[in-house]
């Protein structure tokens, strides 16, 4: 028993010895990064030079990128503010413009009106509630406490959509049409409405101004429809 447990340590002795004579050395490379060392024999290294002449070509660039930029949204309002006061010193001169404004807004004022109307007879008819109780100084207190709450819901409510709206509104037109082509379809659309504005009043009898602002609506649509289709088509 002890020689065959000799006679094997003896062979895995051999079998080690054999493996540590006999065995392959490879060598691999590794890629270690190492401090960059400068170099004694100069002041600056090609790395230093190198640095400083990109940041010096990157301030030159961002001070004329920010110059064109200015120019360009100066050239711009300029443009604008041209624009828009020829466009309303012609429509001030139009008499079909100007008699459709105050139709417009006149409207406008009627159905304020109206809806005041509307909601001041829903708070009484609501308040009616109060002359059920017996009591006449505690039924009028209560009525028109029910008229002021009606009222008020209706009125706050309805200005808060209105405002929601108008965010909205705004919101969209900066996300999808804040750039010239809008500037150049609003100037464009005004100008046709105010040069032709007594044909289109032959063609179809429709009020110039609420005109204009359909045709924004339907712009903001549009734009509003192929700025989607681009971002999911891409």
């Amino acid at each position: 028993m002890i020689g065959e447990c000799q006679d094997k340590i003896r062979c895995l002795t051999q079998q080690r010895d054999y493996a540590r004579t006999h065995q392959k050395i490879v060598e691999i490379p590794v890629e270690k990064p190492v401090l960059y060392e400068k170099c004694e024999a100069c002041d600056r290294t090609d790395y230093q030079n190198a640095k400083a002449k990109y940041e010096t070509q990157k301030e030159r660039l961002a001070g004329q990128y920010k110059a064109k930029t200015v120019m360009f949204q100066t050239t711009l309002f300029l443009l604008a503010w041209y624009s828009l006061t020829t466009t309303l010193f012609q429509a001030v001169q139009s008499d079909v413009l100007l008699s459709d404004c105050k139709s417009f807004f006149h409207d406008a004022a009627s159905f304020i009106q109206t809806f005041i109307g509307w909601t001041i007879d829903a708070g009484q008819s609501v308040a009616q509630i109060s002359t059920k109780i017996p009591n006449a100084f505690i039924a009028g207190i209560i009525y028109w406490l029910l008229l002021i709450l009606v009222v008020g819901i209706y009125v706050a409510g309805t200005g808060i959509l209105a405002i929601l709206i108008e965010i909205k509104i705004i919101e969209l037109y900066k996300k999808n049409c804040w750039d010239v082509i809008t500037l150049l379809m609003i100037l464009t659309s005004a100008v046709v409405i105010i040069y032709f504005g007594e044909s289109i009043k032959k063609v179809m009898p429709i009020n110039l101004l609420f005109l204009l602002l359909f045709i924004q609506g339907i712009y903001l649509g549009i734009r509003c429809y192929l700025n989607t289709l681009y971002w999911t088509n891409r």
